[in-house]
């Protein structure tokens, strides 16, 4: 038997994050987190969120404390 996964699943198996983090934005959809072996970000750049533009994507550090952010919306479970 094969197992369905929706494409947001997919996604989680096949893009690995650098890091893990407990930042609340890791349990957003908008988050788009930096991949393993990309040399670009600074090292305390987790992602960017999708949804918030300034000016193109806003940078996500471990660091911030959020409590609470317009645009979370939380990740579908499966």
């Amino acid at each position: 038997m094969s197992q369905q996964l929706t494409p947001q699943e997919f996604l989680d198996t096949v893009l690995v994050p650098e890091k893990q983090s407990e930042h609340i934005c890791w349990q957003c959809t908008h988050l788009k987190p930096v991949l393993k072996g990309s040399k670009f970000p600074p090292a305390d750049i987790i992602g960017w969120c999708k949804k918030i533009h300034w000016p193109n994507y806003w940078c996500v550090a471990d660091f911030n404390v959020v409590k609470k952010c317009y645009a979370y919306e939380a990740k579908a479970k499966g």
